[in-house]
C-alpha cells in the first residue's frame, strides 16, 4: 500500500498519476531460501522437526522451536545476493488511473502489481489524500461553498451568478434573505463512486454590511427605515416577542 496526494479537483473528476515503489521479488541467486546456493542444513536445536520441548516443573511442553521458527532448517551462509533475506528489491514505476469521485482515505486496488511471492504477485493498494480546495468544501458526494452578497443584494431579493464544480450557476436570492441561508442544487456535486449519482451543490450566503457610510448613504438608508415605519433607537419585531419582554420585566418590579 502506497499513499498519494492529489488535487481537490482531481478528486472529483479523476485523474492519471505515474507512481514509483519499491516491489520485492524473490531472490533467484537462492531461490528464496536466503541462503548461499540455496542450501540449508539442519537446524541443530530440534533435529529438523520444528518443534522443542520444554520442561516446566513435572510438565513438559512442546513449542514451536524458536531458531528456525518450526521449519527444521537453517541458514548456515546466508545468499551473497539478498544477504539471507531471501528477497530483492526492484523500483517499479506504473501508471494509475484514480476514478472520478475518490475521496480522503479511500484505496484503489491495482491488481497483481504487489510483492511478489512462490505463488504469484500479489496487489498494489493505493491509499488517497485529497487537498483542501479554497472555496469548495466537500462533505460525502454534496459540496458546500459561500457566497458573500451584500446587504442590499438580500433586501432586494437580487440573482448572482456563483461557481459549481463543472461551471457556473444562478442562484435567485428571496426577497429578505437571511445570512447563512443555505440553497441547494441538485446535480451540482461529486459522482458517487459506487452508486454513479450526483451529490448537490449547498450554497451558503454571507451577507456582508458596510463598515462605514457617507452623508448621502446614511440619509437613503435613513429614509428607508423611515418607510418600514421604524423609529431611531425602537426595536421592531413582528412577533412582537421584545414588546412582550419589556411588559414582563416591568412585573418583576411592581
Amino acid at each position: 500500500e502506497i499513499l498519494v496526494t492529489i488535487d481537490f479537483n482531481e478528486a472529483i473528476f479523476g485523474c492519471q498519476k505515474d507512481i514509483s515503489y519499491t516491489q520485492k521479488r524473490p531472490c533467484k541467486a537462492c531461490e528464496a531460501t536466503g541462503a548461499k546456493n540455496g542450501q540449508k542444513e539442519t537446524c541443530p536445536h530440534c533435529g529438523g522437526s520444528g518443534q522443542v520441548g520444554v520442561r516446566q516443573g513435572f510438565m513438559s511442553i512442546v513449542q514451536t522451536c524458536p531458531h528456525c521458527y518450526g521449519t527444521g532448517e537453517m541458514i548456515k551462509e546466508k545468499c551473497p545476493e539478498c544477504g539471507g533475506k531471501a528477497y530483492e528489491e526492484e523500483k517499479v514505476s506504473i501508471s494509475v488511473q484514480i476514478p472520478e469521485g475518490v475521496d480522503n482515505g479511500n484505496r484503489v486496488r491495482i491488481a497483481s502489481k504487489g510483492h511478489e511471492g512462490k505463488y504469484g504477485k500479489g496487489d498494489l493498494y493505493v491509499r488517497i489524500k485529497v487537498r483542501e480546495d479554497e472555496h469548495f468544501v466537500r462533505h460525502g458526494n454534496d459540496v458546500y461553498i459561500e457566497v458573500p452578497v451584500f446587504f442590499t443584494q438580500a433586501m432586494l431579493g437580487e440573482s448572482v451568478e456563483i461557481p459549481t464544480l463543472r461551471g457556473t450557476t444562478t442562484l435567485k436570492l428571496p426577497i429578505g434573505a437571511k445570512d447563512k441561508a443555505q440553497f441547494a442544487f441538485e446535480g451540482e456535486g461529486v459522482k458517487n463512486i459506487r452508486s454513479g449519482q450526483i451529490g448537490r451543490l449547498i450554497a451558503q450566503i454571507s451577507v456582508a454590511t458596510p463598515s462605514s457610510l457617507n452623508d448621502e448613504q446614511r440619509e437613503l438608508l435613513s429614509k428607508l427605515q423611515k418607510s418600514f415605519g421604524i423609529k431611531s433607537g425602537e426595536i421592531k419585531s413582528e412577533e412582537g416577542f421584545f414588546e412582550s419582554a419589556f411588559e414582563k420585566i416591568k412585573g418583576w418590579f411592581s
